[in-house]
Parts: C-alpha cells; structure tokens; sequence
C-alpha cells in the first residue's frame, strides 16, 4: 500500500486526502460568509463538513473496538472535549468581548449561553418561533457545532450496543429515511418555520454524518471493496461530482426545504468514495497533501471558529468590502494557525493518553 492508498477497513492512522477535503469545506464556508461568491451555497461546506465527520469518527471508534474489544465511551468522550472545547473557549474569549465592544445593541445573554454550551441550533429555529432575540451574527456557525456533538452523544453508544455489523449498517440506513421522513413532517406540519427547523435541528441533519458512517461500515464490511472502486473510480468521481453540483441548485422550494440534504449527502459520498480510495486519484490525494493544503485542512476547524468574527470585526473598523475582506482573510489565517498552536497541537499529548491518534 502506498503513502496515497487509503485502507478501506476502519483503522488508526492518517487518511491521505482527508486534509484537502476539509479545507474545501471551510473555504466554501468563508467564501459565502465573506460573500466572496454570494451565490455559492455554504451549506454545502456544512454538509461536507458533517460527511466527513461521521465517516472518520465511525472509523475511528471501530478500529477501537477492534483492537481492544470494546469501544472505551468514557475516553472517547474525554478526547473530544480535550479536542473541541479548548479552542472553542478560546475563541469565545476573545470574540464574545470584542463583538460586545463593537455592536452591543445585538447582545444576547442566551444566544452566548445556547452556543458555547453546544446548543447553539436551537437559537437559530428557536429565535422565530419564539421570538428570541438572535444576537451575533458572527457567532452564528456554532449551530452546525452543536449538531455534531449531538452526533458524538449518540453514535459511540450505539455502535456499543449494537456489536453486529449488519444492524448497524441498517441503524444508518433508518436514521437517513428519518432524517428525511422528519424534515417532510416538519414542512407539514409548520411550514413558516421549516426551512430554519429543517437546516439547524439535528434529527433533521444527522443523515449527513450517517451517510460517512454507513461508508465506514460498508468498506469495513467489505461490502465495498477496494477492487470494486478501481474499477469504476472513475464514475464515482464525476457522478459524485455532477451531482453535487445538481444539489446545489434551488430546483423548487420543498427541494431547498426538505428533500436537498439526502441527495446532496449521497452525493458527497460517492465523490467521496472515488476520491479517497480509487488507486486512480492517488494523483489528487499527493496534490491534497502538500504541505500548506494539508496544514491549513489540519486548521480548519480553528478557520471555522474564527472567520466570522474576524470579520465582524474588521468591518467595524475598516471601509471598503475588498479591503474588510482581504485584511479578513489574512488575519483568520494567522489567528487560526496561532490558536491550533496553542490549543489542538499543544493538547496532543493529553489526547494520545486517553487513546486518541492525533495526527
């Protein structure tokens, strides 16, 4: 196996590519944030982002369990607070203060509370149907953050109970179907409200990371096998392409409210699939790990954490859109280098005691 061929079946280790598809996920989101490009969909960056996490977390979780016989959920759980807590904080207090500084008016004690306390995606259905106030714009993202946690509350316990690999796959499967027969009961039922409910609720958005779960377990099963996507690596890339391209389009209103997140997840999987383990792209995943690809994929989430209120920031103070946003992005690199610095890579260590194999 070369440094570019992947392993199929679930395992520890770095998954070359990996870093090249994060980055393209946080940068679809600050293209949009910045309105760069206004037209390009930022959700597609979160669902990307969502993929990714349920396929590698699932990974991760089964090479686990089958080296020590048991996925150990008090130490995963400790590795992930040791992963996304610290550089959240850090993030929070140096925002929260400097956004109250500049546009106090938009103050929300229970926006600041629900985000930081991984609650974040109720603010935003919440505000209205509730009539909440919003607060900050630029601490808006935390939303997709609190869905993710939620998935990491529910899958390790789950895979924990269910040992067999055919149930699993098919708890996938029912969660895709529910995630979407859920999303057509909420336009139902409320249809003012469900595109916020729909887009920020995470029963409604956990057929996303499902579907990078059901990919682990599908290859480690060997229901897909590495022959298989050589064969037609090919076709999994530009269909996967083709039709993330097609789901990013507002075909109608009931597609962009209900049914857009399984097509686009399907999709995001089978580019996915090609990507990462078709013998055919080893070419790209080389490309994907140059260093400064692969080092600011490594970053992403601190990128993530620190785009918007950078640029919140900077458009208080400087005038000019090209301006704001160049100065924006400068220093969301040089902030989110610094903070991975002191928080992600700095608490390494901690995280190997407990299990984990950071990179």
């Amino acid at each position: 196996m070369t440094a570019e061929q992947n392993q199929t079946t679930a395992a520890f280790g770095y998954v070359s590519g990996l870093d090249g598809l994060r980055l393209a996920a946080v940068a679809i989101v600050i293209v949009r944030h910045y309105e760069i490009v206004p037209m390009l969909p930022g959700g597609f960056g979160v669902s990307l982002f969502f993929f990714i996490s349920g396929f590698l977390i699932s990974r991760l979780l089964i090479a686990e369990e089958k080296r020590n016989g048991a996925i150990a959920l008090g130490k995963f759980y400790i590795r992930r607070f040791i992963r996304l807590l610290p550089p959240l904080l850090l993030m929070g207090i140096v925002a929260v203060p400097l956004l109250y500084l500049i546009e106090p008016e938009n103050f929300s004690p229970a926006q600041i509370a629900l985000s930081f306390l991984y609650l974040g995606n109720i603010v935003k259905f919440g505000a209205p149907i509730f009539g909440w106030k919003e607060g900050y714009q630029a601490i808006e993202p935390l939303w997709s953050l609190a869905v993710e946690e939620h998935f990491y509350l529910l899958l390790p316990p789950l895979l924990f109970l269910l040992r067999s690999q055919s149930s699993r796959i098919w708890l996938m499967v029912a969660a895709i179907v529910g995630a979407l027969l859920l999303r057509m009961f909420v336009a139902w039922a409320d249809p003012a409200n469900a595109d916020q409910i729909n887009y920020h609720f995470t029963f409604t958005r956990l057929d996303a990371m499902a579907w990078g779960v059901l990919l682990t377990l599908l290859l480690d099963a060997g229901r897909i096998t590495q022959s298989a996507i050589d064969r037609v690596g090919h076709l999994l890339v530009w269909i996967g392409g083709i039709a993330m391209l097609a789901s990013m389009i507002h075909w109608t209103p009931y597609y962009e409210e209900v049914l857009k997140y399984t097509p686009q997840s399907l999709a995001i999987g089978i580019f996915f699939t090609g990507v990462i383990f078709a013998d055919q792209y080893s070419a790209v995943r080389r490309i994907a790990e140059f260093p400064l690809i692969s080092h600011l994929g490594r970053i992403s989430y601190e990128l993530y954490l620190w785009h918007f209120p950078i640029l919140a920031a900077v458009s208080h103070f400087v005038v000019g859109f090209v301006p704001a946003v160049t100065l924006s992005l400068i220093l969301t690199l040089l902030v989110a280098d610094v903070a991975y610095r002191l928080t992600t890579k700095r608490l390494g260590a901690m995280r190997r005691k407990f299990g984990g194999h950071p990179v």
